[in-house]
């Protein structure tokens, strides 16, 4: 599972540099699913009876962290989990870098086949909470562009989502997109959708897969990140699938009032400022029918699990360049769901099994989604 389904818009890599790229993707693996799991006893044998005694009282996420932080096991594997992180980009972005100009000139030819459309806006502004920090440690963030119509990002997400995802998410990195579709025609046989909608697209590795589920629908995709949705415009027609991609803030779309049958999005919240999550979500209300389906697939937010697990993401949030995957995953949607206009009846939460792993029966405990995709959603 860990090497990608060629397409046309895949840049070429030597033995050499995809020997470095498989390398990376085990190292990746062993990290998450092999060692860091074995931590857990570290923290019930050593760490957690001494907070107990010092504390008198529950350690919640933030005293384990702390705790955790001074022990040697959990310091190797920051400092282990951190480097392979950066390997996955001093891996994929010289590879793509020696060919650049070939990709572009990849990305015009398939972009011109003519299925869909590509909206760029060299006008919109950014939003800070995207351009502070490199995202996921990746140089430049996803919305940098070196050269005119670049693709590099798109093609350095490509591949380094294969490394990160250590190849649980298929040959297409889209199995979250297939198993939430497949979920949302299972569950809502009512919804006969016109309209889907993905916000924070990035290449559409999770959109495509609902033009196949709903081949009737009109399917679009945005993001704030051009290179992302250049290269992610020409995969798509390279894969035939007819996707409208445009670049634009989910805070603020240019879509019409209720647009939409469907408007979801897959890991993109944690990646938005507490301010920004409210504003997006009333603007989902906005571009969403009466009737029509919004959901937002995340990782679980911490109610959903224990003070140890939910410790677990200190590292995303400090030294992954995550700073707001802790309030977010803090915040009671539900709640804002409800502020933001939909009905709080409506509101639900999920776990949607993974598609993939039906089919193959990998092992849950391969990658953190243990075979299961979270989302909150309601209906208008």
């Amino acid at each position: 599972m860990g090497t990608l389904h060629f397409h046309p818009m895949l840049p070429e890599t030597t033995h050499d540099e995809q020997s470095r790229m498989d390398f990376t993707s085990t190292l990746i693996r062993q990290l998450d699913a092999v060692i860091r799991p074995q931590l857990r006893s570290v923290y019930n044998k050593a760490v957690e009876p001494k907070l107990r005694r010092t504390m008198n009282r529950e350690p919640n996420r933030h005293d384990i962290a702390k705790a955790m932080q001074a022990v040697d096991p959990n310091k190797l594997w920051y400092t282990l989990r951190t480097d392979a992180q950066d390997m996955m980009y001093r891996n994929a972005g010289p590879m793509i870098q020696r060919q650049l100009p070939e990709m572009i000139g990849k990305a015009k030819k398939w972009s011109s086949k003519g299925l869909g459309t590509l909206t760029l806006d060299p006008a919109l502004e950014i939003p800070r909470y995207h351009t502070a920090v490199d995202i996921h440690r990746k140089p430049g963030g996803y919305h940098t562009e070196l050269t005119e119509d670049d693709v590099l990002a798109g093609a350095e997400f490509d591949q380094s989502i294969t490394m990160y995802s250590m190849g649980t998410q298929g040959p297409n990195n889209d199995d979250p997109g297939v198993s939430l579709a497949v979920w949302v025609k299972q569950n809502f046989p009512d919804l006969k959708p016109k309209r889907i909608l993905d916000m924070g697209c990035t290449i559409g590795h999770n959109l495509l897969p609902f033009k196949d589920v709903f081949p009737g629908a009109e399917v679009h995709g945005i993001d704030v990140a051009a290179p992302c949705l250049r290269y992610g415009h020409a995969r798509a027609n390279a894969l035939g699938v007819e996707v409208h991609f445009s670049q634009q803030d989910a805070e603020n779309t240019n879509f019409p009032d209720g647009y939409f049958d469907v408007v979801m999005s897959r890991i993109m919240l944690h990646e938005m400022s507490g301010k920004a999550v409210p504003a997006m979500l009333k603007e989902c209300h906005r571009i969403l029918k009466p009737g029509g389906l919004m959901f937002h697939s995340d990782a679980p937010l911490f109610d959903e699990m224990d003070a140890y697990q939910a410790s677990l993401r200190h590292w995303d949030t400090l030294y992954n360049n995550e700073p707001f995957m802790a309030t977010v995953y803090e915040l009671p949607l539900e709640k804002m769901y409800a502020e933001a206009g939909f009905p709080k009846a409506s509101c639900f939460r999920a776990h949607v099994d993974s598609e993939l792993r039906r089919k193959t029966n990998y092992d849950p405990a391969a990658n953190r989604a243990g075979g299961k995709f979270f989302l909150v959603g309601a209906r208008k």
